[in-house]
């Protein structure tokens, strides 16, 4: 029995066997039966030669979008979710404005800032373009010197705000047409405005950037900026202008002089005829000589030397006698800062003359004048260095070439 039931035990086993491995068999020859039917179907229905474009564009695609997906995930940059998931536009998870109350009931999670970090379960930032509404482009110097004409009602401190300087800026750069006296400027007046705080300098002879760096407490390479056509290791020429940023000029009495006597029918004056009604003879429309002479020994009008001069210099000595180059009406007598005495005649025809440095005066504010009239002496009161007559011609308020009008 026993050697009968081995073999038995054995072909069971076996049989056991087979039966077991009868199904894993026949699943495979069924999955390849099925799909080589598949496959002779879809190559008898399909039209290869026409779907070949289309499937090898999807390819593409899908493995361009397959490689930007895994980059993505790769470089921890994560995708915004839509602001609807995020609670909105009000800030982070906030679903309404802080000026509404949500609606009652359960509200929904809010996602966070990336999509693969919720799909994923990762803390990747998340990367936004803030909207710019406009380019702010940043304020820069004016590229020169600019002039400017003075308006009815305008003072340095308004000129000074308008152009964004110190009023010690606009004295400084303009201190032939101002002489220091600040409260005299009138309409018309043109002055210079730089681009920059600092003084106008007119280069004189023999003077050198060196020279001319330590006058103002500088650096010399200051000097050679944007606005002067200097280079390193050129000198200027006599006559030049330039622009000496962060350069200060003498300190500015912003005060009207103090009350200065002198002849006339208004016992003292300020210099500056203000509230004094004034009349007088009509202008002749020509003018004479106010010294009595056309001899000239100091700066002419825009003088290459000194191109901010904006009157004539003529030669006299202290005590000569000075006279009206027209008839009119006296507007200013007294001391006027940089003009030292000084005395204006209005004409009444759109001409005024000024007459600077005198030493004595001879008439007064408000007093009517006659061509020829004897107004003062020659001295060497304000910013002179030597007897002489500083006269101007200015039509409407702008300075003129005083021998464009005298014989």
């Amino acid at each position: 029995m026993d050697d009968l039931s081995l073999p038995a035990l054995v072909r069971g086993e076996s049989c056991n066997h087979t039966a077991d491995a009868d199904p894993s068999r026949t699943s495979p020859l069924i999955l390849r039966f099925v799909s080589w039917c598949v496959i002779m179907i879809w190559r008898t229905c399909v039209d290869w030669s026409a779907k070949r474009p289309f499937l090898t564009r999807a390819t593409a695609h899908l493995s361009i979008i397959i490689l930007t997906l895994t980059a993505i995930v790769l470089s921890g940059v994560g995708i915004p979710a839509p602001r609807a998931a995020m609670g909105g536009a009000f800030g982070d998870g906030a679903a309404f404005p802080s000026d509404q109350t949500a609606p009652a009931g359960p509200q929904p999670t809010p996602l966070s800032g990336s999509l693969f970090a919720d799909l994923l379960g990762t803390g990747a930032d998340v990367v936004a373009r803030l909207p710019i509404p406009h380019t702010t482009i940043p304020e820069r110097a004016r590229a020169k010197v600019i002039t400017y004409a003075v308006q009815v009602g305008d003072t340095i401190f308004d000129i000074a705000i308008r152009f964004g300087l110190s009023p010690d800026t606009i004295v400084w750069s303009n201190s032939e047409g101002i002489k220091g006296a600040p409260w005299l400027i009138q309409p018309g007046l043109e002055l210079f405005i730089l681009p920059v705080d600092g003084v106008y300098h007119t280069v004189q002879a023999g003077e050198t950037i060196a020279s001319i760096a330590a006058d103002y407490e500088i650096e010399p390479a200051a000097l050679c900026n944007e606005w002067n056509e200097l280079e390193e290791g050129d000198q200027p020429q006599a006559g030049q202008l330039l622009i000496v940023p962060g350069g200060k000029g003498e300190d500015v009495d912003w005060t009207p002089p103090p009350l200065y006597p002198r002849p006339g029918p208004a016992g003292l004056s300020y210099g500056v005829c203000r509230g004094t009604a004034v009349s007088g003879p009509g202008a002749n429309g020509w003018f004479v000589l106010p010294t009595g002479s056309p001899r000239v020994s100091g700066w002419y009008f825009h003088d290459p030397r000194n191109p901010t001069h904006i009157g004539l210099d003529y030669a006299c000595r202290t005590g000569d006698t000075l006279y009206a180059a027209d008839s009119g009406v006296v507007t200013v007598a007294g001391w006027n800062g940089g003009y030292g005495i000084l005395v204006e005649i209005n004409h009444g025809n759109g001409f005024v003359t000024r007459y600077g440095h005198l030493s004595e005066l001879a008439v007064g504010c408000g007093q009517p004048i006659y061509q020829g009239q004897v107004i003062g002496y020659c001295g060497s009161t304000g910013w002179s260095t030597g007897s002489h007559l500083h006269f101007e011609i200015r039509s409407q308020g702008i300075p003129q070439d005083p021998q464009a009008y005298l014989p």
